[in-house]
């Protein structure tokens, strides 16, 4: 059995039905087809629920500032990253918010390893953007960023005959000035397709460029633009992936 999206003058998008679909739920309300666990066999995403993991996730990560350097939001205090969660994450159904748990640790005391999220998901042109990917500092230069963001591009491009949802474009944007990032979408076969420029208004405290008056006064940002499309993802992409999924 297939869901079925329709749009004004589109084609109806056809997925995949998942027997555990957690798509409808609350917490969760996402416009996709969407099984209540995706994994690797390292690691486990599962929809955030606040009840469990912002708390621990917070507080990792508001004991690492550099983690905020370059996202185009700010959520300084607990409140203000659950409110982000309900009021831009669960409050937006092309959104969705996934905890990273790293199953080699499980049983242990911190099994929580970051958060990675969609964004922009358009069933009906078939297009999505991950972000954001935030992987708590006990968890980088190991396999759980590649892992996360694997078993995303797994849900995402392959087919439903092959478990997806059988999109075209998943897109990835990051501030110019982080390199870390775009590298880190090109690892993963992201192609650099360009900049869009002053993409943002940021917070204060925010680094970011000035713009003359009568523009509001917030600093802007740049954003690299990279993605990945399924025509990459059938010739080698896939491949690669899972390559990097594999790798010791």
């Amino acid at each position: 059995m297939t869901s079925t999206l329709r749009a004004h003058n589109a084609e109806p998008y056809t997925g995949p039905s998942f027997p555990d679909d957690c798509s409808a739920s609350p917490s969760v309300n996402f416009n996709l087809p969407l099984p209540c666990s995706l994994e690797t066999a390292r690691i486990k995403l599962v929809p955030l629920d606040p009840s469990i993991h912002a708390e621990p996730f917070f507080s990792a990560y508001a004991a690492s500032p550099s983690l905020a350097r370059y996202l185009p939001i700010s959520t300084p205090t607990y409140p203000a990253f659950l409110s982000f969660i309900e009021d831009f994450i669960i409050a937006d159904k092309s959104s969705v918010l996934f905890a990273i748990i790293d199953k080699t640790k499980e049983g242990h005391d911190a099994p929580l390893a970051g958060i990675i999220g969609l964004l922009k998901s358009s069933p009906q042109n078939r297009t999505i953007e991950i972000g954001p990917v935030i992987i708590l500092p006990a968890f980088q230069r190991t396999f759980v960023s590649s892992n996360a963001i694997g078993a995303l591009l797994r849900y995402l491009l392959d087919t439903p005959a092959q478990g997806g949802v059988g999109f075209r474009r998943v897109q990835w944007t990051a501030n110019t000035e982080n390199r870390a990032s775009v590298r880190a979408a090109e690892r993963m076969g992201f192609r650099l397709e360009g900049v869009e420029r002053w993409s943002w208004c940021l917070p204060p405290g925010k680094e970011g460029k000035a713009v003359d008056g009568g523009r509001g006064s917030a600093l802007g940002r740049d954003s690299a633009v990279l993605a990945v499309c399924w025509d990459d993802w059938e010739s080698g992409g896939r491949e690669l992936v899972e390559n990097l999924i594999n790798r010791l």
